[in-house]
């Protein structure tokens, strides 16, 4: 058994975008290399030395804390296309500059497997995408644990990712309570 779920979305970005953040999303999707502004993080770990791997190397902190410092991941790490594992298909990411009669955007192409682990990363990206959205209406996606038939689409409201299950929005899998 797996934890997969199939994750797609397409949607319209501002075509104002900086080239900081233009830098930032390509990362994040696979497309490009880490970006100079996505610096070391320091994290505590306490209770989870164990799970270190052999290049971390914990140290303590002011408070003797034991630390780590660590770059954040992407939501993706290749954007390559690919042939899925869990879905039918290719995973791939694709971002192109559209100039539609004056009317600059960025689109963006995404289908992922995503497992548990990448949760976290995930929602982050989702969150920043939302708050970049080119119009209103920019944006179709869905999400679907690769062994259900039916995907769950998703929406855009006040400025969060939701799907609709059982006439409600809800979180999508990655903002779930306990998930990742």
């Amino acid at each position: 058994m797996a934890d997969i779920h199939e994750l797609v979305v397409a949607m319209d970005l501002r075509g104002d975008l900086s080239e900081t953040e233009l830098a930032e999303l390509r990362w994040q999707v696979g497309l490009g290399s880490r970006p100079e502004h996505i610096t070391e993080q320091t994290i505590i770990v306490n209770d989870v030395l164990e799970l270190l791997d052999e290049e971390q190397e914990p140290v303590r902190d002011e408070n003797g804390d034991w630390v780590i410092k660590e770059f954040p991941q992407p939501a993706w790490s290749d954007g390559s296309p690919y042939a899925a594992s869990k879905i039918p298909g290719a995973g791939c990411s694709i971002l192109v500059r559209a100039d539609d009669h004056g009317d600059e955007r960025w689109a963006l192409t995404c289908r992922w497997e995503i497992h548990p682990d990448g949760h976290a990363e995930v929602a982050e990206l989702m969150d920043w995408l939302a708050a970049r959205l080119h119009k209103n209406g920019s944006f179709f996606g869905y999400q679907r644990w690769y062994e259900d038939d039916e995907p769950e689409l998703l929406n855009v409201l006040d400025g969060k990712i939701v799907t609709r299950r059982d006439g409600a929005f809800v979180s999508p899998f990655w903002d779930e309570a306990g998930a990742g």
